[in-house]
């Protein structure tokens, strides 16, 4: 009987998993040359947490079961509202403000399609405990920091800023408040996505005032953006302002956000956004812990890796091994082994074949394996405790003692 993997689920195959483990290791050295410690919870949370904070609906978007004592869990959809449950257990033990990244794999009953599974993985940093500009630039400059040192600079992404309570307001301005609210800025929230979001727009505010909005998301009302401007200007100071516009339509599907929001994207914005982020001042405080500031962001791996293989910047195949010893007949293999033990005591990554093969298959396997070295242990040389060592880039070839081999 032959098993096909589940739909929207991936197999990491070796070369699959170096990509990913490429992509993860410029997500934690941005983090941690920004100072961030790195945390983890558990993959299964109870299914009340994430109704919490994203509402009782969301339940049919998660692989949401009854667990063998009776609890309704589900495999975790995101990872903020973790972070709320365990800050608040101990807020009052940990220092301010606190700087914690993670690197999890989620799990969402969603369409499969592109750059978007059921299961994926994801960088997630957050801030809290800090209300400080500062705080929201900084970790907009680690998501850029990450992309830079993946091979994107500002000609591949852009980042797209805006503000919640600058929308709210320039709303106001217009006398969009109330029950009215919300839906306009879902309207505006998929401008540009969505063909009908104008025409419902129009229908809920009118003409004029539709039009009003238009006009602001066309030309950003800079003159009128105080809520902004801190941010833009530690932007600036932190050597990102060239990535960073505002735009009026960023406003972030989730309630919670409540002060500056942005996304990330490819500047042919020809894949979803690489990653989106914001304040959300309120929430920890909503889920039972206690009232701190925070803000974070998430960037999934699958648009960022859909964009990567787009713009060429997937790297050649990782080499397996940086050495292959070769025994030269079966007498020995014993020897080789040897040799073998010795490399990797050094911190050498190196293999030796399981049974003894001849000259052009071993270098047909070191070749395969990407190695950038051979060693031949042969029966002459092993009587003087020696070995041959070949340069398989120039075949240069020299003897070693075998105590001095590294």
């Amino acid at each position: 009987m032959r098993f096909d993997g589940l739909k929207g689920f991936r197999d990491f195959y070796p070369a699959e998993m170096a990509f990913r483990r490429w992509i993860e290791d410029a997500w934690q050295g941005a983090s941690r040359a920004a100072g961030f410690e790195e945390w983890d919870g558990p993959v299964l949370e109870s299914l009340e947490l994430i109704a919490a904070k994203s509402g009782a609906e969301i339940e049919a978007q998660l692989y949401a079961f009854d667990d063998k004592g009776g609890r309704r869990v589900t495999l975790r959809p995101e990872m903020t509202p973790t972070l709320a449950r365990m800050v608040g257990a101990r807020a009052g033990g940990l220092p301010k403000p606190i700087k914690w990244y993670c690197v999890p794999q989620f799990f969402r009953y969603e369409n499969p399609q592109r750059g978007r599974g059921r299961e994926f993985i994801q960088w997630n940093v957050d801030v809290i405990g800090s209300d400080e500009a500062a705080a929201d630039a900084e970790v907009i400059a680690i998501a850029l920091d990450a992309l830079r040192r993946l091979g994107l600079g500002p000609e591949d992404v852009r980042v797209r800023l805006n503000d919640r309570g600058l929308l709210k307001r320039k709303l106001s301005q217009l006398d969009v408040s109330g029950d009215d609210e919300a839906p306009a800025l879902a309207c505006l929230d998929k401008l540009g996505r969505d063909r009908s979001a104008g025409a419902r727009l129009e229908e809920l505010l009118g003409v004029d005032r539709a039009a009003q909005v238009a006009a602001w998301c066309r030309e950003f009302p800079r003159d009128d953006a105080a809520e902004l401007a801190p941010v833009l200007q530690a932007c600036s100071e932190m050597g990102v302002g060239d990535f960073v516009e505002p735009d009026f339509t960023i406003v972030r599907g989730l309630a919670y956000y409540t002060g500056p929001v942005w996304e990330i994207f490819d500047r042919k914005e020809t894949l979803r956004a690489v990653a989106g982020g914001g304040r959300y001042d309120g929430l920890i405080a909503s889920l039972g812990g206690p009232d701190l500031p925070a803000l974070g962001f998430g960037m999934g791996d699958m648009v960022l890796g859909e964009l990567l293989r787009e713009r060429g910047l997937a790297p050649a195949e990782v080499p397996r091994i940086d050495t292959f010893v070769v025994p030269i007949g079966e007498d020995m293999l014993s020897a080789a082994r040897r040799v073998v033990a010795r490399l990797r005591a050094a911190g050498v990554a190196a293999e030796a074949p399981y049974r003894a093969i001849n000259v052009k298959r071993a270098l047909r396997a070191a070749d395969q394996a990407g190695a950038r070295r051979a060693v031949f242990v042969g029966t002459d040389e092993w009587a003087d405790q020696s070995v041959k060592v070949r340069d398989l880039a120039s075949g240069e070839e020299r003897t070693v003692p075998f105590d001095e081999l590294e």
